[in-house]
């Protein structure tokens, strides 16, 4: 029976959250009794979005929205686990995701000026910030990969 991208995406989510990773193709291959390939075509053809997106290149993940596949300069932490977001808008996606208190550090695009803090689910206290996109967001599945 083929694999269900529904599935899929549950055990992506888990693996995520639990291990601070992304899996491999051949992990969720291995998880679901299937062939690598099968699971590369099964998210290719779920056309998913940025929910789960595969690399054209390698055929692993690239990104599982909000999170990253690869370090980016936006990183998230909390304990021993760490994340990377594609985008600001997406740092503070993950940091809610997590569910618990985790540490977001990032460079300014524009200045370069690293920032950092403390974000806690429902908090009060989140810095008065401004994300900046260089793409309208009607336009950010334009190339993914650069907004």
């Amino acid at each position: 029976m083929p694999v269900q991208i529904a599935d899929v995406r549950v055990f992506v989510y888990d693996s995520l959250l639990s291990a601070g990773h992304l899996p491999t193709s051949a992990e969720i291959a291995a998880q679901f009794g299937v062939s690598r390939d099968e699971v590369v075509a099964t998210i290719r053809n779920a056309r998913t979005g940025k929910t789960l997106l595969i690399d054209p290149r390698t055929g692993e993940l690239w990104m599982a929205g909000p999170f990253s596949a690869r370090r980016t300069a936006y990183e998230i932490t909390a304990g021993t686990r760490r994340w990377w977001a594609n985008c600001a808008w997406d740092m503070l996606g993950v940091a809610d995701l997590v569910g618990e208190p985790v540490d977001l550090s990032a460079r300014c695009t524009d200045c370069g000026e690293p920032f950092a803090f403390r974000f806690a689910p429902a908090a009060d206290d989140v810095p008065d910030w401004i994300v900046h996109f260089l793409v309208p967001a009607r336009r950010w599945y334009d190339d993914i990969g650069f907004t």
